[in-house]
């Protein structure tokens, strides 16, 4: 996967500049294995991190409870990263999107990025 610029801007993506700018740090660490991925949980009780809204929280100086709480509200309100959150909320529902590897999840965080859409779909169906 090649980097892909321009991005879209927040105000586009329907994020805040900081959950943006998170996202595009985030995609690259998960692509080559820097940091680790478990879509099952936003942050574990030792600080840890799991899932994709987990990652940019804390990142961004959220705290563990806090990240939870973040990233929950995302899918509660209908927020735009929900789908990127939470891929088996995804229309189709044909893959185990908890199951993602960090190369896939990097793939749907550069989708959203770029187009707007996790297209997790697609993205699980490639062989990471």
């Amino acid at each position: 996967m090649k980097h892909h610029a321009p991005y879209l801007p927040a105000r586009a993506l329907g994020i805040e500049d900081w959950e943006r700018e998170e996202l595009i740090a985030l995609w690259p660490k998960l692509l080559d294995g820097t940091v680790n991925l478990d879509m099952r949980q936003a942050a574990s009780d030792c600080g840890s991190v799991g899932c994709i809204g987990g990652h940019i929280a804390l990142a961004h100086g959220i705290s563990v409870l806090g990240a939870r709480r973040y990233v929950q509200d995302q899918v509660q309100r209908g927020g735009p990263l929900a789908a990127l959150f939470f891929p088996d909320q995804t229309v189709t529902h044909r893959h185990l999107g908890w199951r993602a590897s960090g190369p896939q999840a990097a793939e749907a965080i550069l989708g959203f990025l770029t187009t707007g859409i996790p297209d997790w779909d697609k993205v699980m169906r490639s062989p990471r």
